[in-house]
């Protein structure tokens, strides 16, 4: 049974139907996945964006967007610096756009402390650039010691990223949306010979 109305000529029935049949070969889109990265050794040094904080470079893939993260970390800090100071910035490796995490907020003291959470980033559209690079900065709100000198370490722990691969068309959405415009094209010439 033709699945396209009789009106349609033959040649365009021939690309719609192959158009079909490429779109039922196509991959199924890119699902989420998670990217974990262990913190163990990172130390929060100076203040955002200074020189000697220690940053990270995660190849998380060309334009991903950022879901959630989800952490679980223990952290000290040396007095007088307080563990609420400590914080993570993260955001695309242009150093524009960062958001800014501090996992022991609540803690106004030194010392070490174990923390975890999740926070949804789906609404905030959190996304790295061409190149791919997720950028981490360990960092700290106040500078209680000499410049370079660290005040806060990250023990250990993990950091969970849902990442989403960029939207890109799948394969036979292009193939069809090409045949689609050939069989318009030869219906509109099939038209233009019969007329004239």
């Amino acid at each position: 049974m033709n699945p396209f109305p009789l009106s349609l000529p033959r040649v365009a029935r021939s690309a719609a139907t192959a158009a079909l049949m490429a779109l039922s070969l196509a991959s199924p889109a890119a699902q989420a996945a998670p990217v974990t990265i262990d913190v163990a050794g990172a130390q929060s040094i100076n203040l955002l964006g200074e020189g000697g904080n220690t940053v990270w470079l995660i190849d998380v893939g060309a334009h991903a967007v950022l879901n959630s993260l989800s952490w679980d970390l223990t952290l000290s800090a040396t007095e007088p610096s307080l563990l609420s100071e400590m914080q993570l910035s993260l955001g695309a490796s242009s150093g524009l756009d960062l958001l800014t995490l501090a996992p022991g907020a609540a803690d106004g003291f030194s010392g070490s402390g174990h923390y975890s959470g999740t926070l949804d980033l789906s609404g905030l559209g959190l996304s790295v650039g061409e190149d791919g690079l997720l950028r981490l900065e360990f960092s700290e709100a106040y500078k209680d010691f000499a410049p370079g000198v660290a005040e806060g370490q990250w023990l250990g722990g993990q950091l969970s990223f849902d990442v989403s691969p960029a939207a890109v068309p799948e394969p036979a959405s292009v193939t069809l949306t090409l045949l689609g415009l050939g069989a318009l094209g030869l219906a509109s010439r099939s038209r233009r010979r019969r007329h004239g």
